[in-house]
């Protein structure tokens, strides 16, 4: 009698712990992850000339690899977590004044980032994040000048504050889709510009594997 009794305990015991388990809420955006992302970015250089920052803008299309970790907490409908990323691009921009005249070429095929993001789990399976992103970005432009009869060269080195939001969601067991969109801040201080920097948007894809 005592041994059924103890066997019908563990048994209870078991089964309890069986249905705690899958009552625990899914964990898809938990820990360490790596993704590749694609898309737009909003690409300026600038260059001191004349007392004035000579900016030349463009959308360029930008291929970043990612890493980063997260945490999910409070019932794992909450996530917070850092992302650092390296992206190549074809940089390279121009500006002209035929009135000067002045041309300037601006050169460069890298950048790096890095940032915090913060998100809620979405639906009752849990696999769908909304997320918010901050992050700075830094670039570096090899600027050539042509003034004439000077030539000369300078170096514009950058960093700029990106914000947006986002959406992932899981198509597979460890692979998830996700599509961003955001804008930038930057602050020239004194410095007087030729143009206005924050008037595009950068729009990204990209596929991650959750660890």
């Amino acid at each position: 009698m005592k041994l059924i009794l103890i066997i019908s305990a563990l048994l209870t015991i078991s089964h309890s712990g069986f249905s705690q388990d899958q009552e625990q809420p899914s964990r898809h955006f938990d820990g360490i992850y790596v993704g590749l992302n694609i898309g737009s970015q909003n690409v300026f250089g600038g260059s001191f000339v004349n007392n004035m920052d000579i900016l030349a803008q463009e959308n360029k299309f930008v291929s970043e690899l990612a890493a980063g970790y997260r945490k999910q907490f409070i019932s794992n409908r909450l996530v917070a977590g850092l992302e650092a990323s390296f992206g190549l691009l074809n940089g390279n921009l121009e500006h002209y004044d035929p009135n000067e005249p002045l041309r300037i070429n601006y050169k460069t095929s890298s950048q790096y980032s890095y940032g915090l993001q913060a998100g809620v789990v979405l639906g009752p399976a849990r696999r769908f994040l909304l997320f918010g992103y901050l992050n700075e970005t830094k670039r570096k432009f090899e600027v050539t000048i042509n003034q004439p009869p000077y030539l000369y060269n300078q170096q514009d080195k950058q960093g700029m504050l990106k914000y947006g939001i986002g959406l992932e969601f899981q198509v597979a067991k460890r692979f998830h889709l996700e599509a961003t969109f955001g804008g930038l801040s930057v602050d020239f201080g004194e410095l007087e510009t030729n143009i206005d920097v924050e008037d595009q948007y950068d729009t990204t894809l990209g596929l991650i594997y959750q660890f």
